[in-house]
């Protein structure tokens, strides 16, 4: 059993390797050529090489990863209010510090959202964007990242190690692959150890997938309220 965990950690962290390579130089890469072959890639990763690693090699199920609502709901459910309000307090500091080194601004003759290197139509900001956005994170983004960063990872780190290094060393994998977003570079690591940390706490990955929802379906509605409040 004991060499049955340690190989199910040696996968983990060999993913979690490929996931650098994939989403800091590939993907990226491939996006600019290939849209379609860039998120196939995504969905590979995230969806696909997790379903063969839990439910065909371990031979497991989707509550070993921390799709459940916890043995205790009501803490479950008062974490995930800690996570969703430290996440936004911690996104608010770092939208200021991007607004006052001119990161984060309203170019308002394209009306655009200026976010780093990257624009977005402000016409995106409305109803049906958050819902498309929404949508988003439950394919693509938040949910399948919450599944393998915070679930996954950190279960199996933690079968051969200790919850703390589960935690530590997912936060570290985060960061580094996502560590040049934009706003969310700087406090990557704050928040995948929030998020594991919860996880560590009520047994289920539920108050990251909240916290990780919310703020990505409406990061841009507070960015843009930030830019506008710094005069642009």
């Amino acid at each position: 059993m004991a060499v049955e965990i340690l190989e199910s950690t040696i996968v983990a962290l060999a993913l979690a390797f490929v996931a650098i390579v994939l989403l800091r130089i590939v993907i990226p890469h491939l996006y600019e050529q290939d849209r379609r072959l860039a998120q196939f890639l995504y969905l590979d990763l995230f969806w696909v090489a997790l379903f063969f690693a839990v439910y065909i090699y371990e031979k497991r199920t989707i509550s070993s990863i921390g799709v459940v609502l916890g043995d205790n709901l009501l803490l479950t459910l008062e974490y995930s209010v800690i996570c969703v309000l430290v996440t936004l307090l911690l996104f608010v500091i770092s939208a200021r510090r991007a607004r006052a080194k001119g990161f984060l601004r309203i170019d308002r003759e394209k009306g655009l959202l200026v976010l780093g290197n990257e624009g977005i139509d402000l016409g995106f900001i409305s109803l049906p964007g958050y819902i498309q956005i929404f949508l988003m994170q439950i394919i693509w983004v938040a949910l399948p990242i919450e599944l393998f960063f915070r679930g996954y990872l950190i279960s199996r780190i933690a079968e051969s190690f200790t919850d703390f290094a589960g935690v530590l060393i997912s936060a570290l994998v985060y960061f580094v692959t996502y560590m040049d977003k934009p706003i969310y570079g700087n406090i990557n690591a704050l928040l995948a150890l929030l998020w594991g940390y919860s996880y560590i706490q009520t047994g289920s990955i539920l108050p990251g997938i909240i916290a990780h929802i919310s703020i990505n379906t409406f990061s841009y509605l507070l960015a843009r309220n930030i830019a506008l409040s710094g005069g642009n």
